[in-house]
């Protein structure tokens, strides 16, 4: 009997997820690791929304072949603490619905973007970035949508809230180049594991393009590197495969994993992302047998 997943009680937990990603764009080949961690808790759960906090706590990285990388970095972090803090409410599936502290988040802007002028005398590149926010924060439909992109709500709310459990689901969705538009479709599997009590289930997601990827897909996909490869050569696997472990008695995720890969070709041109992600207990428990192995 299928069922669909819900957040069904109240409860605070801290979070972290790694992120291991291999991307190699023609002539560049970037790999990187880094860590995030977050307070998250949830506050009211009423039919159709629920109330939440989300805390950042950390956002570090840990590794990385290319200075480039660094860069951005610095610059993402820069601009993550503008949403280090979300009052929000999310709709059944996780969809932010409504900014319930927008004044703090609009008030941390107006005192990034005095900093930000001050670069932008040296950096005209910074300029760009200030008009490009500017119509973020003061859309709140274009706010919510880029927070809804975050990394946390990418691992927690990625498709297994508010759909049925056993079952199938079709929607558009970028590629991992971010670059085109995708027609998926994704299947969500309860698997049964007899080391997990009678409290916990296992959801595991794995989703693919729905209908082949035409000639339109790779035009838009690859345009920025067609001066460098043959596009119309290019034979795309796209594939997301993810595991999640819930609490049922509150809905919350003990840990989960996820991959994304899109291989465009094997030697020149691909992004591989892998999601690791923990609840304190789990961490801790994994941080520990670390700790032992490497004094044994």
């Amino acid at each position: 009997m299928s069922d669909s997943l819900k957040i069904k009680n109240t409860f605070s937990e801290q979070y972290t997820l790694i992120i291991d990603s291999d991307i190699k764009a023609v002539n560049v080949h970037m790999t990187s690791r880094s860590q995030l961690r977050w307070d998250f808790t949830v506050l009211k759960i009423n039919e159709d929304h629920i109330e939440i906090k989300i805390i950042l706590l950390d956002h570090i990285l840990l590794e990385a072949n290319n200075p480039l990388i660094k860069e951005v970095a610095a610059l993402t972090n820069a601009f993550s603490r503008l949403y280090n803090e979300l009052y929000l409410k999310v709709n059944t599936e996780g969809k932010v619905t409504e900014v319930l502290n927008m004044n703090i988040i609009r008030s941390k802007w107006k005192q990034t973007r005095a900093e930000m002028e001050k670069i932008a005398e040296i950096n005209p590149d910074i300029k760009n970035a200030i008009v490009l926010n500017d119509n973020i924060f003061e859309d709140e439909t274009k706010l919510m949508e880029g927070i809804q992109n975050n990394e946390f709500f990418l691992m927690y709310f990625n498709k297994i809230y508010g759909r049925k459990i056993p079952g199938n689901y079709k929607g558009n969705a970028l590629n991992f180049f971010n670059s085109a538009n995708v027609h998926w479709s994704f299947d969500l599997k309860n698997i049964s594991n007899p080391l997990l009590s009678s409290d916990e289930m296992i959801v595991e997601i794995s989703g693919e393009p729905s209908v082949l990827l035409n000639i339109g897909f790779y035009n838009r996909a690859y345009i920025q590197f067609s001066n460098q490869i043959d596009v119309s050569k290019l034979e795309t696997a796209l594939q997301e495969k993810g595991i999640y472990r819930v609490d049922q008695y509150t809905g919350r995720i003990i840990e989960a994993s996820l991959t994304r890969e899109e291989i465009a070709d094997p030697e020149n041109l691909y992004t591989k992302l892998k999601y690791t992600f923990y609840s304190d207990e789990i961490f801790k428990y994994k941080m520990s047998n670390e700790h032992n192995t490497a004094n044994s």
